[in-house]
């Protein structure tokens, strides 16, 4: 007698692997008396009858892999979890910029590190039960928000990337560079890794901008500055009294003078270049 897990294996060959162990056919040394079919026996038995009536109901392919309702499902899935992220990030990030900031994007990028005390308290607790997200996630939402705000109002592309995306943007800073890049991403279809590599190649081409902070001080403006600190006492210019002088002996004396003409010699060297120049 045929056996009908056997029959639908062979009718289906791509579903040989997915036939659970409990229905697979038993080897005949594996079989008890029929008289006396013991677990091994029973369980063939339980196995034949259900492959028996799923195949005479039509549910045989329970046990068949559909690749095509597969990725039909893990797109669906992912499109929405995508969407619930990016909304419950930008409400997060809007909430944050009104409350701790009054709204105001500038204030948010702003690198004054006493510009907001509250909100740092809050980042405080990120990672605890009380707010069980990062701050780096904290920070990307307040950060996407920012840029929602100074987007012109017919810009889309930024506003229909998936979180991520959207994160990876932000540190082109420019609204409109980054709804430009944006719209790269949609267009080519890019890869996570590539819209990286989009963006430091966009920032590679923007010039950087030395003024915010403190401006770089020249190498020769620091070094004299430093110099004339050194002569400095209690606010006005230092001299050495003559007391301070005597208290060196013959070998310190002919040292400090040494010292002195060499620095001498290197401030007039400069002041000569400064002069040509």
């Amino acid at each position: 007698m045929e056996i009908a897990g056997k029959n639908l294996v062979d009718k289906h060959p791509e579903s040989r692997r997915f036939v659970p162990s409990i229905v697979q056919p038993l080897e005949l040394s594996e079989r008890s008396d029929s008289s006396k079919p013991g677990i091994q026996g029973e369980m063939f038995l339980a196995g034949r009858a259900l492959l028996n009536v799923q195949a005479a109901s039509g549910t045989a392919d329970l046990v068949i892999v559909d690749p095509g309702r597969v990725d039909q499902a893990a797109a669906w899935i992912s499109a929405k979890v995508a969407a619930t992220l990016r909304r419950g990030a930008q409400d997060v990030g809007e909430y944050v910029l009104d409350t701790f900031f009054s709204g105001d994007p500038d204030l948010a990028k702003s690198k004054n590190p006493q510009k907001n005390a509250s909100f740092r308290a809050l980042a405080e607790k990120c990672g605890t039960p009380e707010l069980p997200v990062s701050k780096t996630w904290l920070n990307n939402a307040v950060g996407v928000a920012v840029i929602l705000r100074r987007l012109p109002e017919d810009a889309q592309a930024f506003k229909e990337l998936p979180p991520s995306y959207q994160e990876t943007l932000l540190p082109l800073s420019d609204p409109t560079k980054v709804e430009k890049v944006a719209k790269q991403a949609a267009a080519k279809d890019l890869s996570f890794r590539e819209l990286r590599q989009a963006v430091a190649e966009e920032r590679a081409r923007t010039p950087k901008n030395n003024s915010r902070g403190r401006p770089r001080i020249p190498v020769v403006v620091k070094t004299l500055n430093r110099s004339l600190k050194l002569f400095a006492f209690g606010g006005s210019k230092r001299t050495f009294s003559k007391a301070e002088i005597q208290e060196l002996d013959d070998k310190q004396r002919k040292a400090a003078k040494a010292s002195a003409e060499e620095l001498m010699g290197k401030l007039i060297s400069l002041a000569v270049k400064l002069k040509k120049a």
